[in-house]
């Protein structure tokens, strides 16, 4: 059987690949563009193309496809026309977890790719082999998938096009709710309305991990978990620092030391916590597993220090994320915090401009990158130059490309400082270029 993948260089998509590939399938797939992706998936073994092409499609039994990808694409027209089975990315990985018979999936509006990282990363320590697709890179295991020969599948769900309502769970994670994907929804209701639906579809011998503020009603039993004094399992005392984040759980270890940090992490851990108690791991052992993980990619990632700054790349691309991403930077105590951001997607910068320069006038100097259009067409009402406008406190410019940013970014860096670049666009490669050349 051969599969190929439209959208490929997605953090999904790539998973995914990776997984069927593991399982003895042959694999092959494109994307728009060379991503750092692309060469590493063709060292696990599958065949990589940079651009779409019909012709892609020679020997093809079945094909995968990205959500972000518009219907009229080559590929997908050709292969419409071959009568081959076209299925959403979504579908594909439903599929992985049916081959499992404990299968969590973790979603929510914030933190489920660094809690799904952390079971993931816990999981193999603890030998359970695991199954598991991550939206991004589990530093210490050198990937974000991997097919392993146990009955447990760890997933992270998305909310953000409703596909998570098609990933079958026996322990579902709803870390948090937030406003945001005003492409997909009207309004917050519209989404708590979703994952109360998918909470619902969990077996009632399930268990559903429940954050503060999430309204859903599941017929499962609910964990319930949080920051401060409250229901169910809590992360009491949080502090931050330069190194992670030190909390007292409200049971198990009477202390936990996590080497990522950010308090925010102090409640994903709780989370992760109450996922490996049900699958039979006791606190203890699981906080003790989650203190040896060490972050997921793009996750307040710290690049390196060189010029005597540091330089953190960061997916930060909703107000609350941006918020948390500079209060965790603010723990390092650096010198200077100049804060690079990016807003993803044109509505985004729109609907949330204001919220945005809240967030960064928290910052002593910030760099403002034009809007990064992912899908769709670029809006001239929806220039990053709106969030730099309503900036108070700090100097904040505007870059109009990257090679601007990078060369502002390194003009301004001095011993001491803190560079954090944060977006979901790519960013990331201006940190490294900030820092490398």
């Amino acid at each position: 059987m051969t599969v190929h993948f439209v959208g490929v260089g997605g953090a999904g998509m790539s998973g995914i690949a990776r997984v069927l590939v593991q399982r003895g399938e042959v694999v092959t797939g494109c994307d728009r563009s060379l991503s750092p992706l692309l060469p590493r998936l063709a060292q696990d073994g599958i065949t990589c193309h940079v651009g779409h092409d019909p012709a892609h499609l020679a020997g093809v039994d079945r094909v995968i496809v990205s959500g972000a990808i518009p219907e009229d694409t080559p590929e997908l027209e050709r292969a419409r026309e071959l009568g081959l089975p076209i299925q959403h990315r979504a579908d594909a990985l439903a599929d992985i977890l049916r081959e499992h018979g404990r299968r969590v999936v973790v979603t929510g509006a914030h933190g489920k790719t660094t809690t799904s990282s952390m079971l993931a990363a816990a999981a193999v320590d603890l030998g359970l082999d695991p199954t598991f697709v991550i939206g991004g890179e589990v530093r210490q295991l050198g990937t974000n998938a991997r097919g392993g020969a146990g009955d447990l599948a760890i997933v992270e769900g998305d909310e953000s096009d409703r596909s998570v309502r098609q990933l079958p769970a026996t322990i579902g994670v709803v870390l948090n709710v937030d406003f945001d994907h005003l492409d997909h929804y009207a309004s917050v209701d519209e989404i708590v309305a979703l994952l109360d639906d998918w909470a619902s579809s969990i077996p009632s011998d399930g268990y559903v991990v429940v954050g503060d503020g999430v309204a859903i009603t599941p017929g499962a039993e609910v964990g319930r978990f949080g920051l401060g004094p409250g229901e169910g399992l809590r992360a009491l005392d949080a502090v931050t620092d330069a190194d992670g984040v030190t909390f007292r759980p409200s049971r198990g270890p009477e202390q936990v030391r996590l080497a990522v940090p950010g308090v925010h992490n102090a409640g994903n851990a709780c989370a992760a916590a109450l996922v490996l108690e049900r699958l039979g791991i006791p606190l203890t052992e699981a906080f003790a597993a989650l203190e040896r993980f060490t972050g997921a990619g793009r996750r307040f990632e710290v690049i390196g220090t060189a010029f005597g700054y540091t330089v953190v790349d960061d997916y930060a691309h909703h107000p609350t994320e941006l918020a948390a991403a500079i209060a965790t930077a603010r723990g390092r105590d650096p010198k200077r915090l100049i804060v690079l951001f990016q807003p993803h997607q044109p509505w985004r910068t729109k609907a949330f401009s204001a919220e945005f320069a809240a967030a960064l006038s928290a910052a002593d100097y910030v760099v403002v990158l034009e809007t990064y259009v992912a899908r769709g067409a670029p809006d001239a009402d929806a220039s990053a130059m709106r969030i730099v406008e309503q900036v108070v406190g700090p100097h904040a410019s505007f870059a109009v490309d990257a090679p601007r940013a990078v060369r502002e970014l390194r003009g301004l860096g001095r011993s001491g400082d803190l560079i954090l670049c944060c977006g979901a666009g790519p960013v990331d490669a201006i940190a490294r270029e900030v820092l490398f050349g």
